[in-house]
């Protein structure tokens, strides 16, 4: 039960990820806003205790029934609760990299003020214009999320 658990409170934050990054917290994919989310004394490290209780209290949240166990459709509801709180925010984000004001993110911006987004701008980029709309780069997190909850629940099953 405690290594299901792990697992699923480790698939809920990687898919938390880009939001944290849309939504202003600091650090980068090598987990920097978890470590300022879990050391609770900010002393730049992250005890045992610290480490429990903040997975401790991310399952609680997610845990919407209180019945001790973590469902798919109450993590998929914690997303879109992140997703709806994150969204204002990302749209800020997205408007202030967007330097020409033309609703869209060339190659250029994104590199600028959203590396995460450069690094996938191909793929991001699907009707391959040499820019991003907002359609483009909502539906391409989309994808993304739906892959690494498709990834973990193969693991799960697979257990």
């Amino acid at each position: 039960m405690k290594k299901i658990s792990t697992m699923i409170i480790a698939a809920s934050l990687l898919c938390a990820a880009p939001l944290a990054q849309a939504c202003g917290m600091k650090g980068g994919p090598q987990g920097g806003w978890m470590m300022e989310g879990m050391d609770q004394n900010k002393d730049g490290a992250v005890s045992k205790k610290e480490y429990d209780t903040f997975h401790r209290d991310h399952f609680k949240d997610m845990d919407a029934n209180k019945d001790g166990k973590v469902t798919q459709d109450e993590m998929d509801a914690m997303h879109k609760k992140m997703m709806d709180k994150c969204k204002p925010r990302y749209e800020d984000r997205f408007n202030e990299v967007d330097i020409n004001h033309d609703g869209m993110l060339s190659k250029d911006e994104a590199e600028i003020g959203m590396p995460m987004v450069f690094a996938h701008f191909d793929e991001t980029d699907t009707d391959k214009d040499g820019k991003i709309s907002k359609a483009e780069m909502d539906a391409s997190m989309k994808k993304m999320h739906e892959k690494m909850r498709d990834k973990g629940m193969m693991k799960r099953d697979a257990k």
